[in-house]
């Protein structure tokens, strides 16, 4: 570590009481950089939530705090026309409100007016007006926080760090909208990250796609666990009843009709029935899109595959300690180490890949010994029906996950900048 205290800036829209990924990534930052010799300032929103971003708002007031692990100033809310219409008419005439949505989308990049995120880069600039700081990080999506970290760059002479949570560009799907926004956004990503010092990113895959995309070094932090889970409640083994379980969203590219399919064929074949397996799709009411995708499956397989609304973070994550596997879905358009894999090695319990991806989810699974990869039809129905897996997962390597660790390699990074600077 390089030997001088550092002090960093952090810009983020996601940061608690909201729980996200998004919000966990940063947060762990605060909770852990003090400790590697950098003094943490997160500038985020002033967040009234009940633990969800879905259903969050942002105070009217600005807030700031300071505790043992750094100082976090809240921005107050500041008011787009989009949230101007909700705050008054809040759920009805959506097709108007949308539009407002559409046109913030639209101009935010151009004009502070339409941007919610501004209130976040105003607090930057009163602080760094009187503060001295080492370096800015960004970490986004929302992606006008790049535009905000280039600015701050240049107008204070510091070092600045971007952090793709997702792609930006790469992230556009083909619709009409995304197209446009692909074609508007792009020459800017590449203008704001050709002036940073250094690009990190989630995971090994968007790491080298984005090298391609922005023509620079991407470093790799992972998202990583915070600590192994125990349960809370003692129950019973139940021996005789196989239970699947699934966290979260699912996306439409995910495969999760290859399993359902599978049960399915099992069940008519008086191979399986309510009493054996149980499936767990925790959270998926939250995605009315993704239950009417698996609504055929619902009547075929009553008793066997069930819903929830989102839960908790805390009784999810209690579910899936009761739960015998722990299910990633994968896409056969992309390889990725999705967020709820963190929170399966965390249980301990064996996970389950279907189908492979033959990139990172499956490498991690394998090397670590944390579960199987099941590629057909014929190998889910082996699987189940014989329920053969020797789980032994290799606990040393998954602590490098932990976000401790992780935080440690990213402060590594961030003292080495400066390493650099005085060697130069």
């Amino acid at each position: 570590m390089h030997s001088e205290k550092l002090k960093v800036l952090i810009l983020c829209s996601d940061f608690p009481p909201i729980n996200s990924i998004g919000a966990e990534r940063p947060y762990s930052w605060y909770k852990y950089f003090k400790d590697l010799n950098i003094d943490p300032v997160v500038i985020t929103k002033n967040w009234n939530s009940n633990g969800s971003i879905d259903f969050a708002s942002v105070g009217a007031q600005r807030k700031e705090q300071s505790d043992d692990y750094g100082t976090v100033i809240r921005s107050a809310s500041h008011k787009t026309p989009s949230l101007w219409f909700r705050s008054i008419f809040g759920s009805r005439f959506a097709v108007i409100r949308k539009s407002f949505t559409f046109l913030e989308q639209l101009l935010s990049f151009h004009l502070s007016f339409f941007d919610q995120h501004y209130g976040i880069y105003k607090e930057a600039k009163k602080y760094l007006k009187d503060n001295k700081i080492d370096a800015v990080i960004t970490t986004v999506a929302p992606f006008i926080l790049f535009k905000y970290g280039y600015r701050l760059k240049y107008k204070y002479k510091i070092k600045w760090i971007a952090d793709y949570r997702d792609g930006w560009y790469l992230n556009h799907g083909n619709s009409l909208r995304h197209n446009v926004f692909r074609i508007l956004e792009r020459s800017k990503e590449l203008k704001y990250t050709k002036r940073c010092d250094l690009v990190t990113t989630v995971d090994p895959e968007l790491s080298t796609r984005l090298e391609n995309h922005i023509n620079a070094k991407v470093q790799v932090v992972y998202n990583g666990f915070w600590e192994f889970y125990s349960s809370k409640s003692k129950t019973e083994a139940n021996d005789s009843k196989l239970i699947l379980n699934h966290t979260g969203t699912l996306t439409n590219g995910q495969r999760i009709e290859v399993l359902l399919d599978t049960l399915v064929h099992l069940k008519k074949e008086g191979q399986i029935e309510q009493k054996d397996i149980s499936l767990n799709l925790i959270g998926l009411e939250h995605f009315p899109n993704q239950i009417n995708r698996i609504e055929k499956y619902q009547k075929e397989l009553k008793g066997i595959l069930k819903t929830t609304p989102r839960l908790k973070a805390e009784e999810a994550t209690e579910l899936n300690l009761k739960a015998d596997f722990l299910i990633n879905f994968t896409d056969s358009n992309l390889s990725a180490i999705y967020a709820k894999t963190y929170n399966y090695i965390a249980c301990k319990k064996p996970i389950l890949v279907i189908p492979g991806d033959q990139g990172l989810l499956d490498e991690l699974v394998n090397e670590n010994k944390l579960g199987i990869v099941l590629n057909s039809q014929k190998e889910i129905e082996n699987f189940i029906l014989e329920r053969n897996l020797n789980f032994e997962p290799k606990t040393e390597n998954l602590n490098f996950f932990t976000r401790k660790n992780q935080t440690t390699i990213f402060a590594r990074m961030i003292h080495e900048l400066f390493i650099s600077e005085q060697n130069a």
